[in-house]
This record gives C-alpha cells, structure tokens and sequence, in this order.
C-alpha cells in the first residue's frame, strides 16, 4: 500500500505501522522482493525501497475503503467481527477513479512535486497541463484533486475520474506560491446558518434529522468546499427562499457569509449578482 501510494517505502513505514523490530521489517522487505521482485528497487542514495516503473499491485484494492484510508489513516480502533445480526449497507457510488491514477496524485502530494496530466473537462475538452496537488477531497458526490494549476496561474479542483493519464515530475518541485499555503479558497473558513426549508410543513423533523439547536445548524467549513456542501444537501440558497420540490429541505440562512466563495455556481439558487 505504501510503495503504491508514496511511491516509496522505508523499514520505519512497517515498524511503525505494525510495532515490529528492525530485523523483522527488513526480513519483511526481503519476502517482499522474493514475491514480487519486478515491483520493488532498492535506492541507495535514499535508502528507501522504491516502486518500479512495472510495479503490478499484489493485492486488490477496494476504491471506497482505500480513498477512506488515504483520507482517515488505516483504522485499528475496532477488533474482532460484528455479529451477523448486524448489517450495514451504503448507496453505490456511480464514479469509480482509476486508483492507479490517484497513486500517482497520493505520491506527487507527498514528494511536493507536480504531475503532468492530460484531463478532460465540461468546458475545454481534453487537454494538457501540469498541476501541483495538495489535498484528496471528497465532496460528497465525487473526488477531487484541490491543486495548483500552471496553466491557469491558480488553484482549482480536478475531477479525478476525468484524469486520463498522470506523470510524476519528480524533478519538478513545488514552488512556494504552489503550496497549500498560498490557496487562499483553501485557507478561508465561512460559517453557514442553515435552518428548515420554509415549505416544509413541520420544520421539527427536519430540526432532528440535522440536531439543530434553537432552529439552526451552524456549520463551519473551508470556502473551497462551500458550494459542493450547499448542492449536495440541496440548501435553498435564493433571496427569498423560494425553491420548490422535496429536496430542498434547508434553506441558507446568512447569505452574506457566501462573499467571495468562488464555487458559488455550484449553490442552488443563489445569485452572485444579490447585494450581500
């Protein structure tokens, strides 16, 4: 998983992860070479265990649970199994990245390098471009890479499924205005009052179902992900509160917290042109 994601693998990363000796992670390492020996190289220069170019996973990888780990870290806080009795089912999620591709976003993140992509999109097609990512998100739909685009000069999302082939440029190191730092969507946090839709006939289910207090949820979140929260909960962010339908429970209450998101087209209802 780590030679995989970070492109490279240490002893620490297994005496770490397993509490194991340094004898044992190196004969570990040595199995593993045995297994496998045209997905793994030795580098001296960095003593660190390198994926080669013809690295072929030896496992199969669930998509949802291995984005959950890259997101949260490998989950040890339950043991043993849950009894038969019960059951736990998730809708399925329609868009499927390739994970080949998100490793090679996992491991340009970690060495703070770019990636050479080509990339299909709504509004421009296919095209070439290289990026510097920083953060994998989740944006309730679908993934996203949040990066630093070289075409454009700025930050934006890619959709990882939209992805159709990724190079490392591991002699391309991210630069100081690349970084997260400098992602100004990203560093900005905007509160949200969000309170019952007011078509909804008994505002005090919709008050449980989100735990509102006093008739409101407060959410606090990164101005980057605003407009995804608002489209995915379908929040009525017009004026007036004036969208109709059943999925529209929620309404935005303090509009003028929106100011200068970027991601607003994304808010059902909202008009940038609106005085705030």
């Amino acid at each position: 998983f780590t030679l995989m994601f970070k492109g490279e693998a240490g002893r620490g990363d297994l005496m770490e992860r397993f509490a194991i000796a340094p004898t044992q992670a190196t004969k570990d390492f040595a199995l593993y070479h045995e297994l496998a020996p045209a997905n793994i190289v030795y580098d001296k220069s960095k003593r660190l265990h390198v994926r080669a170019r013809s690295f072929t996973p030896l496992f199969d990888y669930d998509t949802t649970r291995t984005l959950a780990t890259l997101c949260q870290g490998h989950g040890d806080g339950f043991l043993g199994t849950l009894p038969t009795s019960v059951r736990c089912e998730m809708a399925d999620q329609l868009n499927q990245p390739d994970l080949v591709l998100v490793a090679a976003v996992s491991e340009a993140m970690h060495k703070s390098c770019a990636l050479s992509i080509r990339y299909v999109s709504l509004s421009s097609g296919e095209t070439e471009r290289e990026i510097v990512p920083h953060t994998l998100v989740d944006n309730g739909l679908r993934w996203h890479v949040r990066a630093f685009d070289r075409h454009s000069g700025e930050f934006r999302d890619f959709v990882l499924t939209r992805l159709l082939t990724v190079s490392v440029l591991e002699q391309s190191a991210a630069q100081e205005h690349e970084s997260l730092l400098h992602d100004r969507q990203w560093n900005r946090f905007v509160e949200l009052e969000l309170v019952p839709h007011p078509g909804i006939r008994h505002p005090q289910a919709i008050e449980r179902d989100y735990g509102m207090q006093q008739g409101k949820l407060s959410v606090e979140l990164r101005a980057a992900l605003a407009g995804y929260l608002l489209r995915h909960w379908n929040v009525d962010c017009s004026s007036d509160h004036s969208l109709q339908g059943a999925e529209y429970q929620l309404a935005l209450a303090n509009a003028p917290a929106l100011y200068g998101v970027k991601n607003l087209q994304l808010a059902p209802g909202y008009d940038q042109a609106e005085p705030v």
